[in-house]
Parts: C-alpha cells; structure tokens; sequence
C-alpha cells in the first residue's frame, strides 16, 4: 500500500521498483495507491507509469479527500483484500527480493505482529553533516541496531517498509481503533508508533530484519535546517497523543479515574522534567542562540509538545475516552505484559 500526498514528482521510481518485486509463487499481489487529497496528477501519473510497466500487478487507486497520512493509512488499509499488508511511502525504492524475505519471516516468526525494514538514503544533493545526528529520527538507517525482535515495550516503529497483517488490523478496527495522529496537514507522524501499540497490547511481537531493506530518497528540500527543525515540531505534536496514550495507560494500570487536573498536573511535571533533563545551559542557549544542534532540536521538540497541548488539551477528555473505548479491552488481557 503506498499513501501519497502530490506525489507526482517523485513517484516514478517509486512505482518501478514496485514493478521490479520478485513475487512469491502463487501468492497474488495488489497495489493499492491512496491518493491523499491531491492536487497534482498524482492519478494519472500512476496509471501512465503502471501502463508503461505493463501492469505488472493489480493497481488499485482510491481517493481520500480528507488531508493526513492518519486517514490514508486508515482507508488503505481497509481497502487491502490480501493476508499482508506492506506500507511504502511515495519516497521508499523497495528492494527487487523484499516480498520474497518478507514472506520467509513471516512463516518463521508467527508471533510477530509488525516486521521493520532498513534503508539506504540516497540524497539529492550532500547532506549536511548534521543529518548523521538525526538519521534515526528521520528514518534514516535501521529503526533498532539489530536484527531481531525488538526490545521489550519499544513501539518506535517506521511506517515505511511496515508489514502487518490484514486480520490484525481488521481486529482491531472491531473494537474501533482509528488513529489519532497524522489527522493535521503536514504532521506525518505517528500513526505508525500509535499501530504499534495497538499490536503490542494484543500480544504481537515486533521484528527488524536487515534482509528487509530500502532505498529512502531523500530530497534536497529535506536537507535544510528548517526542514528538520519542522520535523521535530512535528514530532512534539505526535508526542503530546503518545502522552495521553500512557496516561489511559497508567490510569488503568494504578485505578484512578483520568480528570483534567490530573492530567494537566502530569503533563506539566513531565515537561519540566524534560527540560531539567537537558540542562540549564542548554535551556538558556536554546533561548539565546539559533545553533544547528541536536540539543536545539530537542527543546524544540519539548515545546512544540508544549504548544499543542495547550492548543488540544480543551478536547483531551474526550480523546482519552475515545482511546479508553478500543484499549481497555485489550489492557485486560495484555497478554504479553506490554508497558508503556
């Protein structure tokens, strides 16, 4: 499934090596391109390019007008008719073997619930030295050093290169799973590690294998200071949801009851241990300086989670409840002891 917002530019590539997969035998294959609110010919582009690749497997193209990689997540997933579901981004150049590994773990790991890729980044121009700090953050490289599964309680998962399994998400969809992030235009983040925890509480497993791997094309308008300090704002919106997640979370685990001065209470001792945690000169230089550093990125991450939850905390009450409604059936049985 590939989700793609104005993907025109950069989706030719994309779709070749779709088309170069070594399929398994016997195994039938479908694309399915949601395209998310578009206003290029990101429609006809694909069926061109599919045509010129003699249409090497079923293309699905299905529209979803409401911006956010959250609802295209959401609609493609529903529209999959196969077993597994592998997620590309419009930026992801899979590997020819990638279909054939996969299915390989697949049968050898039936406890795992969401297989993880690496990637090899080819920029468009040369990045600037300070990419190599943030590469993890970026989805640069391999989301855990290892192959293998991954550590306990760690749902920091990439969606690209994502494979989970078609009866998994249509389970939980049962109980009413929708994601949360991902739901703002430009804030492409999230959905993936809010999945992750839905798997984990239903007793799934998570397993990077480097016999999984991608090119991650990585544009010259990604490469620029403003760029990543975008990303990290971003970042501080998706945490603010994984900070009510582990409230829910908590809340369960300790029997109390969620109210809105308890949970602005913990948000704000949490922020104040953040900042505490970097230190008062780097607090004080993030204020005065404008450096490239991680350090600045980092605080800025901070208050961007800051920032949304004074701007979101006025409907936290009922996210929570949302989130309640689909999770406490599974906190009940956690089968696995997954922990927030």
């Amino acid at each position: 499934m590939l989700c793609t917002h104005n993907g025109a530019g950069k989706l030719k590539p994309t779709l070749q090596h779709l088309a170069a997969l070594v399929r398994p035998a016997g195994l039938p294959v479908e694309l399915v391109l949601v395209n998310n609110a578009s206003t290029d010919d990101t429609a006809a582009l694909t069926t061109r390019v599919w045509d010129e690749l003699k249409t090497p497997f079923i293309l699905s193209i299905i529209n979803e007008p409401r911006t956010g990689k959250g609802y295209a997540i959401e609609t493609g997933y529903d529209a999959a008719q196969y077993a597994y579901i592998v997620t590309v981004d419009d930026d992801n150049w899979l590997r020819e073997d990638y279909l054939i590994n996969a299915l390989t773990l697949i049968n050898t790991y039936p406890d795992v619930g969401i297989f993880q890729a690496g990637n090899e980044a080819i920029f468009e121009i040369n990045p600037p030295a300070w990419v190599q700090q943030v590469a993890g953050n970026i989805a640069i490289g391999s989301p855990v050093k290892e192959t293998g599964y991954f550590p306990k309680n760690n749902y920091g998962v990439w969606g690209a290169g994502m494979i989970v399994f078609k009866n998994d998400w249509m389970y939980l969809r049962s109980l009413g799973f929708a994601v949360l992030t991902s739901k703002v235009p430009g804030k492409a983040a999230g959905e993936d590690a809010e999945l992750a925890i839905a798997l984990l509480l239903l007793g799934r497993k998570i397993y990077y294998s480097d016999c999984l791997h991608y090119k991650h094309y990585m544009p010259a308008a990604r490469l620029n200071w403003k760029s990543i300090e975008k990303a990290f704002q971003t970042f501080g919106y998706t945490s603010y949801y994984i900070f009510l997640y582990a409230m829910v979370f908590e809340a369960f685990e300790k029997k109390y009851i969620l109210a809105p001065f308890k949970l602005r209470a913990a948000f704000y001792k949490q922020f104040l241990r953040q900042l505490k945690s970097r230190g008062v000169k780097n607090n004080i230089n993030y204020i005065v300086k404008q450096d490239v550093s991680l350090n600045r990125l980092i605080l800025k991450q901070y208050y961007s989670t800051l920032y949304w939850f004074n701007k979101l905390s006025g409907k936290a009450m009922k996210d929570i409840h949302f989130i309640q409604s689909w999770m406490l059936p599974l906190l009940e049985r956690n089968p696995n002891g997954f922990r927030m």
